[in-house]
C-alpha cells in the first residue's frame, strides 16, 4: 500500500492519499491543487526506495494521481525479486520524477540480480571467476580489490538479495507523461489477464492483472492477492493483447493456466514476432474456432498444417475455378455461363474443409476443418428500454423544453413506429445477418450467423430484443461474450445512433433507449427472463445476468 501526503506549493493546503482510493477520494486528489503546482512530502510504503524517492517531487494535477496509482498497483503485481531490483535500480538511477520512476518500474528487464551476493569479495569472486582458475593462483588473487574496482566502474548497488547492475541497454521512455502502460506490464506479454475476486476488490483495485506468459512465482504471487488456492478458481474479467488481433480470435472459454501455456509457446516460438506466422495463426484460429485455450494452444502448436491459400482465391467463385484447375477439369465455354461456379465452389469448400477468413482462405493440409452446422438455433436477448417525449403543442411547437421519461408500459402504444425505425436504421450492406457482421471476436462472429435488434411487448411492458440466430449452441461462455458485444453495440454502436432518432407520434416527438447508466440495466435470455418474472421475483440490478 502507499501513501503519501501532498501540499501545495502556492496555498500550503495538504491533503493525505491512502492508495488505492476510493471513488469521493479520487475526487478530492484530482481537484487539489488545480491550477498549480503539488508537492509529494511524505510518503509511507513498504518499499524503502519509493519512500525515499518519491518525497519532494512534484506532482502534476490530476495525471500525477494517474501515476501514483499505476505504481501503486503496478508494484503491487511484483514479486520480491522484482521489488529488489527496483529497489536497486531507483537507487542506481536516481530519478528525479514521478515519470522515470513509472518508465523505471517498466524497465527491470534492463538490470541484472547476482543473488546471494553481499559484499566487494563475493562480487570480485563473481567477477574473477575463480572456480576455473588454478587453485595456487587463486589464493593469491585480492578479490575485495576486484569487487571494490568493479562496483566503482559499473552502475550497480548491494541489496538485501544480492547485487543489482545494468545490463548495458538504453532504458526505453515507454510513458510519455500522457499514456500509462497496464499495471502488471512485462515487455514479454502476449496476453493481460485480469482477474476478479470479491477478497482482492474489497481492499484494493477491483481487478488483478496478471501478464502472460507468467513465471510460477508470479502465478504464486497471485493466488495470495487474490485470495485463493487455486487461481483457475477466479473469473477472467477481460483480457487485452499488445498484438490487438490476437484477441479478437481468442476462445471465450478462458482456463488462466491453460492462457499461460498457449502464451508461453507463443513467445517461445515468436510466433508473433513473424509477419508469416502471425498471419497464419490469426487465420487458423478463425478457422477452426477452438472452445477452449486447450484447443487453442493445440492449433498454434501446429500452425505447419495449415495454408492460406493464394490472395487471388478469395470466394467461393474463386474456389470453383481454383478446384477445376487442380483437377483438371476442363469446361467447354458454351457450358460456362450455365455453370453455378458458387455453388460449385461452396460445396467443394466444405468437402475439402476450406474456411472463410479474414486473412483469405484456409485449408488444414491432414484433415478436413469441421464446419458449422447448417441448422441455425434461434433465441432472444432482452433488456429494458427507456423512452423520452418531446411533447407538441398544438401548432407543433413543443411544450417544454424537458422531456417527459415515458415508461416501458407506455411504451406499448408506440411499438409500430419503434419498429418502423428500427427497419430505417438497417443497412442494405448488413444484408440478413444484421448486426452479426460487426461481432468483434471471430470466433463468435463465424458461430453466430445473425444479430437483429427489435422490441417486443411482454407482461404489459415494451422491451427491447436481439433475435439471434447461431450455427448449433452457444457455450455459457459465447453467451456471455455475445451479451457483452451487444451491451457495447446498445451503448456506442448501433443503439447509440438509434437513440438519436427522432420517432414521429401525435403527441410528440419521441426518442429511445435501449441501454442506460443505471443499475436497472441488464440483458437476459428470453427464457431466464420471463422463467424470473413468472416466478414473481424482483428484478435483478446491473450486469448481464
Amino acid at each position: 500500500m502507499l501513501k503519501v501526503y501532498l501540499s501545495n506549493t502556492a496555498t500550503s493546503d495538504g491533503l493525505w492519499l491512502a492508495f488505492p482510493l476510493g471513488s469521493q477520494e479520487r475526487q478530492a486528489a484530482m481537484e487539489f491543487g488545480a491550477g498549480g503546482t503539488n508537492e509529494i512530502g511524505a510518503v509511507e510504503s513498504r518499499m524503502e526506495g519509493l519512500k525515499t524517492h518519491l518525497e519532494g517531487m512534484t506532482l502534476q494535477p490530476e495525471q500525477g494521481i494517474r501515476e501514483l496509482e499505476f505504481l501503486d498497483q503496478h508494484t503491487d503485481c511484483m514479486t520480491e525479486r522484482e521489488k529488489g531490483i527496483l529497489q536497486a535500480a531507483l537507487e542506481i538511477e536516481k530519478p528525479r520524477s514521478v515519470m522515470e520512476i513509472v518508465n523505471l518500474s517498466c524497465n527491470l528487464d534492463k538490470f541484472v540480480l547476482y543473488d546471494g551476493i553481499s559484499g566487494h569479495e563475493e562480487l570480485g569472486r563473481h567477477v574473477l571467476g575463480s572456480e576455473e582458475m588454478s587453485e595456487k593462483v587463486a589464493l593469491y588473487l585480492d578479490y575485495g580489490a576486484a569487487g571494490e574496482k568493479y562496483a566503482g566502474s559499473h552502475a550497480g548497488c548491494f541489496t538485501d538479495l544480492g547485487y543489482a547492475a545494468r545490463t548495458g541497454e538504453a532504458l526505453e521512455p515507454l510513458y510519455d507523461g500522457k499514456f500509462l502502460p497496464q499495471p502488471g506490464y512485462d515487455k514479454s506479454c502476449v496476453i493481460q489477464a485480469w482477474l476478479y475476486s470479491p477478497y482482492y476488490a474489497a481492499g484494493h483495485y477491483r481487478n488483478y492483472p496478471v501478464s502472460l506468459p507468467a513465471s510460477d512465482d508470479r502465478l504464486a504471487l497471485a493466488e495470495e492477492k487474490l485470495g485463493c488456492r487455486k487461481l483457475d478458481e477466479h473469473e477472467v474479467a477481460y483480457i487485452s493483447c499488445p498484438v490487438s488481433e490476437l484477441e479478437s480470435c481468442l476462445p471465450f472459454s478462458r482456463d488462466i493456466r491453460e492462457m499461460n501455456a498457449f502464451a508461453k509457446l507463443l513467445a517461445e516460438r515468436d510466433i508473433l514476432g513473424d509477419a508469416g506466422t502471425k498471419e497464419k495463426l490469426f487465420a487458423a484460429l478463425e478457422a477452426e474456432a477452438p472452445g477452449n485455450m486447450a484447443e487453442a494452444m493445440e492449433i498454434a502448436a501446429g500452425l505447419e498444417r495449415y495454408t492460406i491459400l493464394p490472395e487471388d482465391i478469395q470466394t467461393a467463385d474463386d474456389y470453383a475455378d481454383y478446384f477445376l484447375e487442380e483437377a483438371q477439369i476442363y469446361i467447354d465455354e458454351e457450358v460456362q455461363p450455365f455453370l453455378d461456379y458458387k455453388r460449385l465452389g461452396e460445396c467443394q469448400m466444405r468437402k475439402h474443409g476450406v474456411v472463410q477468413t479474414e486473412h483469405g482462405l484456409v485449408r488444414r493440409e491432414d484433415i478436413p476443418m469441421a464446419q458449422p452446422t447448417e441448422e441455425l438455433e434461434e433465441f432472444k436477448l432482452f433488456s429494458p428500454l427507456k423512452g423520452f417525449l418531446y411533447c407538441h403543442d398544438e401548432d407543433g411547437g413543443s411544450l417544454w423544453d424537458e422531456p417527459m421519461e415515458i415508461d416501458p408500459g407506455q411504451l406499448c402504444q408506440y411499438g409500430n413506429q419503434i419498429q418502423e425505425m428500427i427497419r430505417q436504421e438497417h443497412l442494405e450492406e448488413e444484408g440478413e445477418r444484421g448486426l452479426a457482421v460487426y461481432l468483434g471476436n471471430r470466433l463468435l462472429k463465424r458461430k453466430v450467423f445473425s444479430m437483429n435488434p427489435t422490441v417486443e411487448m411482454w407482461n404489459g411492458e415494451l422491451w427491447g430484443v436481439l433475435e439471434v440466430k447461431s450455427h448449433g449452441p452457444l457455450s455459457p461462455q459465447e453467451l456471455a461474450g455475445l451479451m457483452e458485444e451487444w451491451q457495447g453495440q446498445e451503448s456506442d454502436g448501433w443503439g447509440e445512433g438509434f437513440e438519436q432518432r427522432e420517432i414521429k407520434t401525435e403527441e410528440g416527438d419521441l426518442y429511445v433507449s435501449f441501454w442506460n447508466s443505471g443499475d436497472d440495466f441488464f440483458i437476459r435470455t428470453e427464457q431466464d427472463l420471463k422463467q424470473w418474472q413468472t416466478q414473481g421475483q424482483g428484478m435483478q440490478m446491473g450486469g448481464n445476468g
